[in-house]
């Protein structure tokens, strides 16, 4: 399985490595970690092949790309090829299967689990989402007023309430993708290049990395705050 190394991506933490691959069978999938190496081996370990996936030629690294010194995001060269509709409509499956399972945490979180955060848990700098339902409003923010305006595709404003904006801000980006073209492409001076298969993996892969952490501080938060 061909793999894409974006290094220094610093998206789970500052300077740290991602490992993606565009197989439509994993699509939307993203390994992490402090270097290359460990950005494969979660990769792997992600898609099923094992942690040892690239050392064993399970995993074939065809492209690197290294952040600019500004911070700003490029993209690969693979990401510049126009989208296909099978992109188009897995990244829909995965973003409505994503969306009910956020929204059945959070309508089942009382205001304590909602409130929650693990003191041990660390966030880059600029990151405010501690909490169960920071991280659950920070779903929607990414989707709807980050990812989608970078290719010049409508924001939207936040709802009132917590699960309001889920459903209107879910529904507001399936619409989206499933209208938008699928050779857009992009670059902002803050936050770099961006196309149509960029913008599609991000999204297949953003909600579902964000479900990781929601499940397990629901989890502690119900034996730390039981009732």
């Amino acid at each position: 399985m061909k793999a894409y190394v974006d290094q220094r991506a610093g998206m789970a933490a500052d300077g740290w490595s991602a490992a993606w691959t565009f197989d439509l069978e994993h699509w939307g999938t993203c390994g992490q970690g402090p270097d290359d190496a460990a950005a494969l081996a979660d990769l792997g370990t992600r898609c099923g092949l094992g942690a040892t996936a690239a050392g064993d030629g399970a995993l074939q690294v065809v492209e690197r790309v290294d952040r600019p010194a500004s911070g700003d995001e490029t993209v690969f060269a693979r990401d510049r090829v126009p989208a296909s509709e099978a992109e188009r409509a897995v990244t829909l499956e995965i973003l409505e299967r994503a969306r009910a399972r956020t929204l059945e945490l959070v309508r089942g979180a009382p205001p304590s689990v909602l409130a929650y955060r693990d003191p041990d848990r660390t966030l880059p700098p600029y990151a405010w989402w501690h909490t169960v339902g920071q991280v659950a409003l920070h779903i929607a923010d990414i989707e709807s007023r980050y990812y989608l305006p970078l290719l010049g595709l409508p924001a939207r404003e936040r709802a009132g309430d917590l699960v309001t904006e889920l459903e209107q801000s879910g529904a507001h980006v399936r619409r989206v993708v499933s209208q938008m073209a699928l050779d857009l492409a992009a670059t902002s001076d803050r936050r770099g290049s961006w196309t149509s298969v960029k913008a599609l993996r991000r999204l297949a892969w953003h909600e579902r990395g964000e479900l990781e952490v929601l499940v397990r501080l629901v989890e502690q938060a119900a034996v730390e705050r039981p009732g």
